[in-house]
Formats: structure tokens, sequence, C-alpha cells
């Protein structure tokens, strides 16, 4: 079959007057689903203006308009041919992803259904052909969603490991706890700025381009976005160990502040031009890009049936998407109220109540209530227990929410655990904590409250969060957090599970908070 470009096959004027109406009709259903979906697509909207990791978001829809444009083969040989029922069908399915997503808090999930019911919106306007040929600038639109704030940990350990292992093989004596590092010279923490997540989102997003741009072959492309993974982890490493060499033979005067995010910038330029020289070595000609042999000039269909059908299946696929958001607005109207019970905890004994008195304190946006405690055992151990409680969960005051943190901005997080521990009757492997504040070391352990059991980790916690809004109707939620003081983890750690065993009945102390809404 002979190779279509536009130069060879004019776009019609008929064609031409099928796709403006393809556009129009696309505009105006995007933006009723923007409209739908509000709260999704504000949240997006403020991570990308607010964020310096995302903020290359703002560059994805130009980015794919361009991929489009280079496709531009594709409007001269084919019509808009909307097809209604399957993209209604998974439209629906993507509404009930959103809802599902919206019960549970977690605005990624949501926004990604979102982009998902905008792919059934330009499937089903667009057709089968014209989006088969347009698939990657589609597809790339799903770099919209502002995602992988949770590799933030992973990748921190990852690069404490890697800059422990290049310190070791040079012969620098060091010692690693979590992610600090302590050297002869000096002592360094590997934030989670360092972590690598800006350049790693930001590099995965400029290798599907370049693959695009560069290589006809799938195999190559594939591999080419696998580099484009690899090299910038590899890369955080490298970059975070010659700045701890370098503040150690400079004897600190270089490689920090200012310096450190120069270094930073300057080293993932570098990384991203090698890693575009080495793309070029294979290259397979792709400058410039030619349409699938199955996209062959068909003949327009006629103007009036056409508009009509796009009118339908644009109509039908945002009403399909529409219906889960409608059912959250109804449960919405559900207030969340205030508990007008205190949380009261009567542990066994030796635990006796004490004053609090610490500084440390976890950071929870919004809750309804919020209680202190402090329990002493007269052996010396004390626990601090800090309690958040929820009424119902909602924009900017979740229990889960990303921003809510185990410690205040006077403490650092030193290493993340799971700890075991008997709460209410059950063994939970809870999520621990170190953390520091000069020369004062805690450990922290929290558990979920919700649905009116203990859980213990945030995915349990959302799926639980998801039965109680959806299913049963309970929307109350609390976290459950006991720290304790100790330069020894094991021995902090070991008064914490002691303070649990004994602390049954924290269930229905939350129990009764939560019937004391009003």
């Amino acid at each position: 079959m002979t190779a279509i470009t536009d130069r060879l096959m004019p776009i019609t004027d008929a064609r031409r007057r099928a796709w403006r109406a393809a556009a129009a009709t696309l505009l105006a259903g995007a933006c009723a689903l923007v409209a739908i979906f509000g709260d999704a697509a504000l949240a997006a909207w403020r991570v990308w203006t607010s964020s310096a990791t995302f903020n290359h978001c703002l560059a994805v829809v130009p980015i794919a308009a361009w991929l489009a444009h280079r496709r531009r083969a594709v409007f001269a040989a084919a019509d808009p041919a909307p097809v209604a029922a399957l993209p209604a069908a998974a439209a629906l399915l993507g509404g009930v992803a959103w809802l599902v997503a919206h019960a549970a808090t977690v605005y990624e999930i949501q926004q990604f259904a979102l982009v998902g019911i905008l792919q059934c919106l330009l499937l089903g306007v667009l057709g089968w052909r014209a989006y088969g040929a347009l698939l990657l600038p589609c597809l790339y639109l799903f770099f919209l969603v502002p995602t992988g704030e949770q590799l933030v940990p992973a990748l921190q350990n990852f690069t404490t490991a890697f800059i422990v292992a290049g310190l070791d093989a040079i012969g620098i004596p060091n010692f690693a706890d979590g992610v600090f590092i302590s050297i002869p010279s000096g002592n360094f923490h590997v934030a989670e700025a360092c972590a690598g997540l800006r350049f790693l989102i930001a590099s995965l997003a400029y290798g599907v381009l370049y693959a695009d741009l560069t290589y006809r072959s799938w195999r190559r492309r594939l591999l080419f976005v696998a580099l484009s993974l690899a090299v910038p982890i590899l890369a955080t490493g490298l970059r975070a160990l010659g700045i701890v060499l370098i503040a150690h033979y400079s004897n600190h005067r270089y490689a920090v502040g200012v310096d450190h995010i120069v270094y930073g910038w300057g080293f993932f330029l570098a990384v991203t031009l090698l890693l575009s020289w080495i793309g070029r070595r294979f290259a397979d000609g792709n400058d410039i890009w030619q349409p699938p042999a199955w996209l062959a000039p068909r003949t327009p269909s006629r103007p009036g049936q056409r508009a009509a059908h796009l009118a339908v299946a644009a109509t039908g696929i945002v009403a399909a998407a529409g219906l889960g958001p409608g059912y959250a607005a109804y449960l919405e109207r559900i207030g969340d109220g205030r508990p007008a019970h205190a949380f009261e905890l009567q542990p066994a004994p030796p635990w006796r109540p004490e004053t609090p008195g610490v500084d440390w304190r976890p950071v929870f946006r919004d809750p309804a209530a919020e209680w202190q405690l402090r329990f002493a055992d007269g052996a010396g151990r004390a626990v601090d227990v800090h309690v958040v409680f929820y009424a119902a969960q909602r924009k900017g005051a979740e229990l889960l929410a990303f921003a809510n943190d185990l410690q205040d901005d006077r403490w650092r997080r030193v290493a993340d655990a799971r700890t075991p521990i008997e709460l209410d009757g059950a063994t939970l492997q809870a999520r621990s904590r170190r953390i520091l504040a000069g020369a004062e070391r805690r450990t922290v352990v929290v558990a979920y409250w919700v649905d009116g059991r203990f859980v213990a980790t945030r995915v349990e916690a959302k799926l639980a969060q998801v039965a109680g809004t959806l299913a049963t109707g309970r929307r109350a939620a609390a976290a459950v957090l006991l720290s304790a003081e100790g330069d020894d983890a094991a021995v902090a750690t070991r008064a914490l599970q002691d303070f649990a065993r004994g602390a049954q009945g924290a269930g229905a102390a939350l129990a009764a908070v939560a019937a004391s809404i009003r």
C-alpha cells in the first residue's frame, strides 16, 4: 500500500470541515469534563504551578499538540468516525474509579481517572482509525498527572546506599543512620530534594518525546524510555556522591547551599545531553512521521450524519462519566460535625498518665479533634500518645493526606520500618519511624482507625475508608501515634510495644468519640 503523506494527500474541504467539527466537539467535551471533575483538575493545576518537580506538566498539552501536528497526514487520510457504546462504558468505569478515589481522597487516582475519561472522549469522537494513528499524542496527556511523590523514600534510600557504596570503594570511613551519613569531615543528610524525583519525572517525559522523534522501532523506543528511567536514578546517586566528595575535599567550602543546587541542575543537564547523544547512536531515521499502512484514505462521510454522531458520542461519554461525581455530590450532603466527647485511654498497670511535656507533635491538617497524652511506667520509660480524629474526610481535611507527617519541621526523618504491635487484640505490622532533633532521638509508631477497626498500612486504611464511605456509612477515622524517646531504637520500640499491649480499649474509646459527633 502506498505511503501517505500530507504533501501527496492534501486535506479536502469536506474533511477539513469534519475535523473542525470534531475539534469543536472535543473542546466542548473537555471543558465539560473539567467542570464536572473540577476538584481533581484544580488540584493538578495547583501542583503544576507550586511544585518545581511538576512544572514540566505545563508543557504537556503543547507537546501533545505538536506530536499530533507531526501526524497531520492523519487528517488527510481519515475522517472522524465517532463510536459511542464502548467509550461510554469505559467512561462509566472511569467515573466509578474516580468515585472510589474520591472516597479514598487519593487525588492522583482521581486525576488518572480524569485523563482516562478524556481518552474515552478522544476515542469516541475520533473513532478507532484516527485515534489509533494519534495514539502517542493522546497517551502523552497522562503526563498531566503529577504523580510519583510516594517514590521519594525509596529514592532517598537508594541514593544513601549509593553514597555509602562509593565512600566504601574510595576508602573514606563512614557511618549511615537511615538517610544521615557521617564521615570524618562532617555530616550529610540525603533530604527529600536530593532523592532525584524531579529529574526522574522530567527525564521520563523527555524520554518518551525523544523516542517518538528518533525511532521507528517500538523495541528501540521502549529501550530508550527504560534508559530515561535508569540513567537519572544512577545519575542522582553519582551527583550526591560527588557533592559529598567535593564538600569533603574542600573542607565544606563548595557543594553547599546554592552550589548544591547549581551542581545538581548542571549535572542533570549534562546527563540529559549524554543520554540524547547515546540515543542518536542507534537512531533509525524517524525524522518524518510515516503513517501506518492501514491508514488508507477513504471517502468522507456525509456532513449531517457526521455532526449528529459527534454530538451523540460526546454527550453519552460525558454523561456516563458524570454519574460518579453525581453520587459523590449526594454523599457530600452529609456534614462531618465535631465530636462532643474527648478521647480517654486507661492502659493496664504499670502505665499511669502524666502531664504531657514534650515538643514532639505530628502534623495533620484540619482534624475534627486532636489530643496529646503521656503515660509512664514508673521504671523510667514514658510513651507519648497523639490522637487525631476526623469525623468525615474531605478535601483539605483527610487522614492520609500527603502533607500530613509523623513529625513537624523541627524533626528530621532518619529511617522508616515496620514494627509489630498488639492493639485491641490484633497484631499489626505498624509503620514506624526514627526521627531526630539535635541530640534527641525518638521512635514513632502509627496505627489507623478506619471503618471501626485498626489497620496498619496506608493502603489498608484507604480501602477501609472507601468501604466506610460507600458501603457501611462509617466515615469517622483517626490516627493513633505512639512515641518514645531513646538513643537505642530497640529499647524505645519495646517500650511502645509494651504500652500498646496494655492499651486495649483504644478502639472503643474512638467509637465513643465517633458516636458523640454533632
